[in-house]
C-alpha cells in the first residue's frame, strides 16, 4: 500500500522558504496467531532416478490418503518445492564416480489452532511417510486490522518525535508536508524449531501448546513544517 500526501505546486512555491523536518515513525503490534502451519520436508538420496521418483510418488499418495481418512481435503496439502537432482562425487580410482539422486520436497498445510487436530495430522502423515521432517509455525491469516494498527502506531510515533524535535529547536510543529508509507507486505508469523516426526511421535499424546503472541512492525516517513 502506498500513501502519498503532497501540497499542490502553488502552495509549495509559496512556502518553499519554510523550514521542514523529516521524521521516521515506527509502529509495532502484538497479536495472537489464529492458524497453525505444518511444514513437511523430505531430503533423501537414491542410487537411481527411478527409486527417487517412486519414493515421491508413493509418499505423496500416502499423505493424501491419510488426510482423507481424517476428513481433510487432500488439496489442503500444498507443495512449495519439488526436485530430483543428480549428484556426482569422485570417490577413488577403484570406485571412481559415485552417482546419487537427491529427492527434495517441501509441503505445508494450514490448520485451526487445535492441538488435538494438529497431533492427529502429524501422526497420520508421519505414519504415511516416516522420513518426513515437520516444522510447526503459527501465523495470523487475518492480519488486515493488525496492519492498520501498525500504521496508526507509526504515524503517532512520527508526530511525537516531530513535536520533540520542533520544541528542542525552539519552534512549533506546523502542518504535514508529506507522508510516505510504501511498505507493501508485512510478514506476521512466528516459527518454532523444527522437529523430526518419526516413530516417536506416531500415536503419541496430543501436543499441549500455547502459541506466543506475534510481533510485527513497520515504518512511515513524514515531513513537517516548522513554525
Amino acid at each position: 500500500m502506498n500513501i502519498y500526501l503532497w501540497y499542490n505546486q502553488k502552495e509549495a512555491i509559496m512556502e518553499q522558504n519554510q523550514k521542514t523536518i523529516r521524521v521516521m515513525g515506527t509502529g509495532f503490534v502484538k497479536i495472537a496467531p489464529d492458524t497453525t502451519k505444518l511444514t513437511f520436508s523430505i531430503d533423501s538420496k537414491h542410487d537411481s532416478y527411478e527409486k527417487a521418483y517412486n519414493e515421491a510418488s508413493i509418499g505423496n499418495k500416502g499423505l493424501r490418503e491419510a488426510l482423507e481418512k481424517l476428513k481433510i481435503p487432500k488439496d489442503a496439502l500444498k507443495t512449495s518445492d519439488f526436485s530430483i537432482e543428480k549428484h556426482r562425487e569422485w570417490i577413488s580410482k577403484d570406485v571412481r564416480w559415485l552417482t546419487e539422486y537427491h529427492l527434495n520436497q517441501q509441503l505445508s498445510i494450514e490448520l485451526p489452532l487445535d492441538g488435538i487436530l494438529t497431533s492427529k495430522v502429524m501422526s497420520a502423515l508421519g505414519t504415511a511417510w516416516p522420513e518426513l521432517e515437520v516444522n510447526i509455525s503459527f501465523i495470523r491469516k487475518d492480519s488486515h486490522d493488525a496492519k492498520l494498527q501498525i500504521l496508526e502506531s507509526a504515524v503517532k510515533d512520527a508526530r511525537e518525535k516531530a513535536e520533540v524535535i520542533a520544541t528542542t529547536l525552539g519552534h512549533k510543529l506546523g502542518g504535514i508536508v508529506s507522508v510516505d508509507y510504501s511498505k507493501r507486505h508485512i510478514e506476521i508469523d512466528v516459527h518454532d524449531d523444527g522437529q523430526l516426526c518419526d516413530e516417536h511421535c506416531i500415536g503419541a499424546s496430543p501436543i499441549d501448546y500455547t502459541p506466543e503472541d506475534i510481533e510485527a512492525g513497520d515504518t512511515v516517513e513524514t515531513v513537517w513544517y516548522l513554525e
